[in-house]
């Protein structure tokens, strides 16, 4: 919902006196961590980034570890990574739909240490999303948008 309204030319925008990533860099890093997180550890290694030529659709080899980084300089094709979030989030919701205990409960190596997997889940796929969003919203507001649609 955030990102709704957003032109290429607003996800592009950046500013030298600005500390944070362009939004388009933002929204790749959320898209391309929840499928690390849900396909790539979830599932095992079953990113929707790896299916249907997403890839090659977005220029973006698999990602690995931290994404900001990587992401910084990348210029997206909105309306193509507005159709992967899609499949991404069809795939979260069908993984958790049908998740096992054992899946959800598995230890994992994290930032953090050792924990559960939906420990990690809920930590890093909602909290720091959540931040993320927030930076977002506050870009949309620097360009004279409404960051927030509520």
């Amino acid at each position: 919902m955030t990102i709704k309204d957003c032109t290429p030319e607003v996800i592009e925008k950046t500013d030298n006196a600005w500390t944070v990533n362009k939004i388009g860099s933002l929204y790749a890093h959320i898209v391309l961590g929840e499928d690390m997180m849900v396909g790539g550890m979830g599932k095992s290694g079953d990113m929707v980034l790896k299916t249907d030529g997403w890839e090659e659709k977005l220029g973006i080899d698999a990602p690995s570890g931290r994404l900001d980084e990587a992401l910084a300089g990348l210029t997206i094709d909105l309306d193509v990574f507005r159709e992967y979030a899609g499949a991404v989030g069809a795939a979260t919701d069908e993984f958790l739909a049908n998740a096992t205990d054992e899946q959800l409960d598995k230890e994992i190596d994290a930032p953090g240490g050792k924990q559960p997997y939906i420990t990690f889940l809920a930590n890093i796929g909602l909290t720091h999303v959540a931040g993320h969003w927030g930076e977002i919203a506050a870009l949309k507001g620097v360009q004279g948008l409404k960051g927030l649609p509520f």
